[in-house]
């Protein structure tokens, strides 16, 4: 097996997961080179302590001790160091597979906590534990409620500037929290590196996950196995997080606002398709409302978030190479897409 084919293997342990923020100063608990792959796995949230079948009064007793010591509750695999990443590049990462752990759960907190979309609500909250049926990917919320599961990990990131000391939980230029559910095996995403290396940490394994992700909580689970590919890409410039599927591009967006958060998905948007595509500002921001959707990424991460989904089905030629893992198209030149300027 060639260097560029090598396969690492990484297990969470209390040795190679961090919980609660992105920080370079994080030592990496892997080195690879591009295009590697990692097989790794994750814990549930709360250094493994967030259980099935755990209660209510469990639960908002042990998030208490994150919440008095002023730390988030995300635990994550790595940091992942990969060789030749430099601040300006961008790091691709394929996800080639995922699968969950055999349960999971959802919960809300009391109305007092003031966590999720409608706390005043809800007054007492609630606590479900799930038991995941791995061969019809499915489960069952209630009698007549059947859900089908699509697993991604809610936080994939690298890490953020030199200096920077990042929430795990609020999304942003680095990825972290991003919550898209449509990062399932078979997607791709992007991410600007801001130094030397990356440093890419995963977690928050999602069973399934509506978009928005009201309430606080999708199915949480741990992931048993996370099949990772990544590339160092210089060809590309990015400012934040861009996605691919086999069918659309996702343009992200992060702010408190979520009006923001729509404005800064939409002008990715628009110059996604323009640079491209070869296509005028105003032709671009056009077909964004012709044929780009704007969905609600999640409401309850601090940074609220917008994706917009770009249909690669409506380009009959013009698609760049770049990305790495389209099947067609012509060589359009570097893709960049920055608002303020890439570093």
């Amino acid at each position: 097996m060639s260097e560029s084919n090598r396969i690492h293997y990484l297990k969470a342990t209390r040795e190679t997961v961090h919980t609660g923020f992105f920080d370079a100063a994080i030592p990496p608990v892997l080195t690879i080179d591009s295009g590697n792959t990692v097989v790794m796995n994750t814990m549930m949230l709360m250094d493994g302590e967030l259980r099935c079948g755990m209660t209510l009064k469990e639960l908002i007793a042990k998030k208490q001790t994150y919440i008095d010591c002023n730390r988030g509750s995300h635990t994550l695999t790595g940091p992942i160091f990969v060789n030749g990443a430099e601040p300006g590049d961008v790091l691709e990462i394929r996800i080639k597979k995922l699968v969950p752990i055999d349960c999971g759960v959802n919960y809300h907190y009391p109305a007092e906590m003031n966590i999720g979309g409608l706390p005043e609500d809800f007054p007492v909250g609630q606590f479900k534990s799930f038991q995941l049926d791995l061969k019809r990917m499915e489960t069952t919320f209630a009698p007549g409620v059947v859900i089908p599961l699509q697993p991604f990990l809610g936080v994939m990131g690298v890490a953020p500037r030199a200096g920077e000391i990042r929430p795990a939980a609020a999304p942003d230029y680095f990825g972290g929290n991003i919550d898209n559910k449509e990062l399932v095996a078979g997607t791709t995403l992007y991410l600007p590196v801001s130094v030397p290396g990356a440093l890419f940490s995963a977690g928050d394994a999602h069973a399934v996950q509506g978009d928005g992700e009201v309430n606080v909580t999708a199915i949480e689970t741990a992931m048993e196995e996370a099949v990772l590919q990544f590339f160092v890409r210089k060809d590309m410039k990015l400012e934040r997080p861009l996605g691919e599927t086999d069918t659309h591009w996702i343009t992200m967006g992060f702010h408190e606002d979520l009006n923001q958060a729509v404005k800064i998905a939409l002008r990715d948007a628009i110059q996604f398709i323009s640079k491209s595509k070869r296509l005028t500002p105003d032709d671009a921001y056009a077909l964004c409302s012709l044929a780009v959707d704007l969905r609600v990424t999640q409401i309850v991460d601090g940074n609220k978030g917008i994706h917009a989904m770009i249909p690669k089905a409506i380009f009959t030629a013009l698609i760049p190479k770049q990305l790495g893992n389209l099947k067609s198209g012509i060589d359009t030149g570097p893709i960049e897409i920055c608002q303020t300027g890439c570093s």
